[in-house]
């Protein structure tokens, strides 16, 4: 922050007219490579020793001549150090750790947790001077009134968006009234589909109408004034919006994956422990990294779930049914979106905004990507911040190294606020790693609030589910010490502190956009590595190398922040990691690396693939489901930017053929998108555990290929209709007769295209309608995120016919390409038949298969029943975890059932219960009336209409 600026707030500074702006603001808030020379800003101000002083000055005292000024530094020196910005440092970190080390877990704990740290983050960066860049820097300047109107705008579309999620999670949408069977009526979700949509696009404006405002946001690659519904990138993330949050939370969270990490999360607010991870009647929970869980149980807090042993549906009592699903499925819908939208703006950037356009929609609307962005599994995470990853790469390598992010002034009227993509860097970064440490501190102070006491101690952690210790399926709970005593969590927090430390200072003076966008890579990364392990960050460096070694660039390995990057994949992503192995040893790697990934990757581990062809065509298979209504043409896509880099090899339509030129940069990024498919699909195909949702990493470069295809497609007819105009019009020069050869071979190419996507898309929509006898069929889209696919479909859902239009119809329209005159409608046509197909798939098919694979609906039946006969509920050979999700694992459990689960019911009989409610498969029935004594009242309070596979049985003894 400066006050020493000009103080003409609102000016537009005469450099902003050199400004290169994009449809939108570029990738993180970073500005993107563009056509207009770079302008090279002034080299960053040193610190002085005065301080201060010095500053006050005006720079007083850098007469001195620097022996080294005209050497590159290898770490840039940025801004005088702002002092006062260590009391907002200290002022965040230290109300986010009261939070963190109180006792008692309270309602606004997490929210007071988290807006500390944003003032810490921000404290930390006014600290290092990071606001102060120096006038020449300065894009645009703008007074605080000016941005009054989009902030209001902003805030109003963001605390509509959340207090209308918080309603929904409490129920209040979704009154008692208007449900039957236990299940709400699809009206009482109208509200929600309808307003949350709205709430969130409102902010997506305001957040466009700041950056018009500042700068970053105001012209479009012309130099040329865009509106917002002029925007590419506006547009598709609203069609993403407008597809993918009506009915996000409005249906049942799926068995297995969805429940068993959704309880995970949920134990990690009842047990107050960030670090160790419980998992029901299991125990430790090991075989995951914590991402995933992390933001769950974030936005449970945040959001009001009631998280607490029995509570999760207990509002059922108050007369309203509660959608605790929104809370645990929007982080991941929040990644979703933020992987499309930087892919999007990789490709606009390289190739064009209709290139990047098209791919977003293309991956938006693939089955697999669509329908585990529904789900709190760690795919999504770890895929959708690996995708960010690799898009940041792809921009970082084809951004000017000498580019500078812009600086734009906001003048707050007592100082001015310098802001650029700088900030969102490494904001983003300190924002991620500081709690970790703050939380690791933690651990060794204990608040009592009343009456008030703090005691110090080492670390002590506990197992056990609270509020549940001791019933059926829950072992007591008891205090643990570390195994490792030595590491305690204080001298973990001082390690990755000074692992921060050295980040910031490396990064402390760096402006260039292409470090930037390199740093942010890397950020994501290490995200991804935090959702599912090492190949978070394996596959995309493994893909940068790929690249390099193809294109010859060796070079950007050297602009690529390597030792930069590794120390924020450190202290990002690895102290989780380090405190579970202090706390749990060789157990805790042994399960995680050994038998979760190594193990995975060479034996068959849980897989339920037997009889199946596992060898590379099995991913194949799979893919060809997963890309539907595209499934024809990505095959073609896979294989078309070879023409791309035969034409780019021969000069053919580049200004010069040079390095720097469109065709060189356009081949380079298909080799990059073709080399993340290649080895996606290698890594996984080569292991021997397989399950369908593996294969997800393959499926956004597959979008993005097949996206330029579109592109490409209506680029050359385009060409065609202007080459066939040249011809016929006699003041033209006629074209040559390999331009005439080039046209007639490339239609003949995409009609033979054409024809093999039709075929093909038939016969994958052929086995996604057909019946057949031992074939999944209508389940092969859910088999594509669930597990065990040999479970039954419900005889009461049909499918068939609508499956079978939409495959009539998208082989039609692939069939049409191949007429060259009604090529860009068809296209058109094809984009609308798969944005109908995603909401179809979204909006019925999901919603109403999900009660049949999950309990939602069974275990709010047993609420309602509750109400009027009281007695406990009891899972039955169950291990599914629904049952201990929507019951917030108060239930005893019973995997296998026999002598103990007899000795409970029998122990409970003379307490005086008569009533017992069971949760368990219709074809368990038989054995637990058998084992129960075939008692007299023997009732079946759910059909396998509302649920096919799980229902609620109440038994009543006299």
């Amino acid at each position: 922050m400066n006050d020493t600026h000009d103080k003409s707030s609102g000016a537009t500074a005469d450099a902003r007219d050199d400004m290169t702006a994009g449809d939108e603001p570029a990738a993180g808030g970073v500005e993107s490579s563009g056509a207009a020379e770079p302008r090279v800003a002034a080299p960053p101000r040193a610190p002085s020793p005065e301080g201060e002083a010095a500053e006050d000055d005006g720079g007083a005292g850098t007469d001195d001549v620097d022996p080294d000024a005209g050497e590159e530094r290898l770490v840039p020196l940025g801004n005088p150090l702002r002092w006062r910005g260590a009391a907002a440092l200290a002022a965040g970190s230290l109300v986010a750790f009261v939070v963190m080390a109180l006792a008692p877990r309270f309602r606004w704990g997490v929210p007071l947790g988290a807006l500390g740290v944003g003032v810490a983050t921000l404290g930390l960066l006014d600290l290092l001077g990071t606001f102060d860049d120096p006038p020449e820097r300065v894009a645009a300047r703008v007074g605080i009134r000016d941005l009054l109107g989009p902030l209001a705008l902003l805030g109003g579309g963001l605390a509509a968006f959340l207090a209308l999620i918080t309603l929904s999670v409490a129920g209040y949408f979704s009154p008692l009234s208007l449900s039957r069977d236990g299940a709400p009526a699809l009206i009482s979700l109208a509200v929600p589909a309808v307003a949350i949509p709205a709430a969130f696009l409102t902010a997506v404006a305001g957040a466009f109408r700041i950056g018009e405002r500042l700068g970053p946001g105001r012209l479009d690659e012309a130099g040329a004034p865009r509106p917002l519904l002029r925007r590419h990138g506006f547009w598709l993330v609203a069609l993403v919006t407008l597809l993918y949050l009506p009915m996000l939370g409005s249906h049942s969270l799926i068995d297995p994956w969805e429940t068993h990490y959704g309880e995970v999360a949920r134990e990690i607010l009842a047990r107050n422990d960030w670090i160790s991870l419980w998992w029901a009647q299991d125990g430790w929970f090991w075989s995951k990294p914590v991402l995933d869980f992390w933001m769950q149980a974030l936005a449970m807090a945040a959001f009001g779930v009631r998280y607490r042993s029995g509570e999760m549906l207990s509002a059922v009592a108050e007369g309203r049914v509660p959608w605790p699903e929104w809370a645990v499925r929007l982080p991941v819908f929040a990644l979703t979106l933020i992987a499309i939208y930087l892919l999007y703006k990789a490709i606009a950037t390289i190739f064009s905004r209709r290139a990047g356009l098209l791919a977003g929609v293309v991956l938006a609307t693939m089955p697999q990507w669509f329908l585990v962005s529904h789900q709190t599994m760690t795919d999504m995470p770890f895929v959708a911040t690996m995708a960010a990853a690799m898009a940041l790469l792809l921009l970082g390598i084809h951004t000017d190294e000498a580019r500078e992010a812009r600086v734009y002034e906001v003048d707050l009227g007592v100082l001015k606020v310098g802001l650029s993509g700088y900030h969102l860097v490494l904001g983003a970064i300190i924002a991620c790693a500081l709690p970790q440490i703050l939380y690791l501190l933690s651990r060794h102070v204990e608040i009592q609030p009343a009456p008030f006491g703090v005691r110090l101690h080492g670390d002590v952690f506990s197992s056990g589910s609270p509020g549940n210790c001791g019933l059926p399926g829950n072992e007591a709970c008891r205090s643990v010490l570390p195994v490792l005593p030595g590491l305690q969590p204080a001298l973990q927090a001082l390690i990755w502190a000074q692992t921060l430390g050295i980040v910031l200072y490396a990064s402390w003076g760096e402006r260039r956009v292409q470090r930037l966008l390199f740093l942010s890579a890397w950020f994501f990364a290490a995200l991804s590595t935090m959702a599912k392990g090492p190949a978070g960050f394996g596959l995309p460096v493994l893909c940068a190398l790929g690249y390099v070694v193809v294109s010859r660039r060796y070079r950007d390995l050297l602009k690529m922040e390597i030792p930069v990057g590794l120390l924020v994949l450190a202290c990002v992503a690895l102290p989780w990691f380090v405190a579970m192995y202090a706390r749990h040893g060789q157990p805790f790697t042994d399960r995680l690396l050994f038998h979760d990934m190594f193990k995975r990757a060479f034996t068959h581990v849980h897989d339920t693939n037997e009889g199946d062809d596992v060898s590379f065509r099995y991913y194949v298979w799979q893919l060809g489901y997963a890309t539907f209504p595209w499934t024809g043409l990505v095959p073609a896509s896979l294989v078309w930017w070879l023409r791309r880099r035969e034409g780019a090899a021969a000069g053919d339509g580049g200004a010069s053929g040079g390095p720097g030129s469109a065709d060189v940069r356009q081949s380079d990024a298909s080799v990059f998108l073709a080399m993340w498919f290649i080895f996606g699909f290698a890594l996984f195909s080569l292991m021997l555990t397989k399950f369908h949702h593996y294969i997800l990493p393959a499926v956004p470069p597959a979008a993005m290929l097949t996206g330029i295809l579109l592109d490409d497609m209506l680029r050359l007819e385009g060409g065609a209709r202007r080459l066939a105009r040249g011809w016929s019009d006699a003041s033209s020069t006629p074209p040559s007769a390999r331009s005439s050869a080039v046209v007639v071979y490339e239609r003949a190419m995409l009609g033979a295209v054409a024809i093999g996507a039709a075929i093909l898309v038939f016969f994958v929509g052929r086995d996604l309608a057909m019946a057949r006898e031992g074939q999944p069929s209508q389940a092969r889209l859910l088999h594509l995120f669930t597990y065990n696919y040999k479970r039954p479909w419900p005889q009461s859902l049909d499918f068939s016919a609508t499956l079978w239009a939409f495959t009539v119809a998208a082989a039609v329209l692939c069939l049409l390409l191949m007429v060259a005159r009604f090529r860009r409608h068809v296209l058109y046509a094809l984009l609308s038949l798969a944005v109908v197909f995603t909401a179809w798939g979204l909006d019925v098919y999901f919603v109403r298969t999900s009660p049949h694979w999950g309990q939602r609906e069974t275990l709010l039946a047993y609420m309602r029943a509750r109400q009027e006969i009281p007695g406990p509920l009891v899972a039955y050979q169950m291990n599914w975890k629904g049952e201990n999700f929507y019951a917030g694992n108060h239930l005893p459990v019973f995997v296998s059932s026999g002598k103990k689960f007899q000795d409970y019911i029998n122990e409970q009989k003379k307490k005086g219960v008569k009533t017992f409610y069971f949760v368990t498969e219709h074809g368990r029935t038989s054995s637990l009336s058998n084992e129960l004594g075939n008692p007299r009242f023997f009732e079946k309070l759910t059909s396998l209409e509302l649920n096919n596979k799980f229902l609620v049985v109440r038994a009543t003894f006299e």
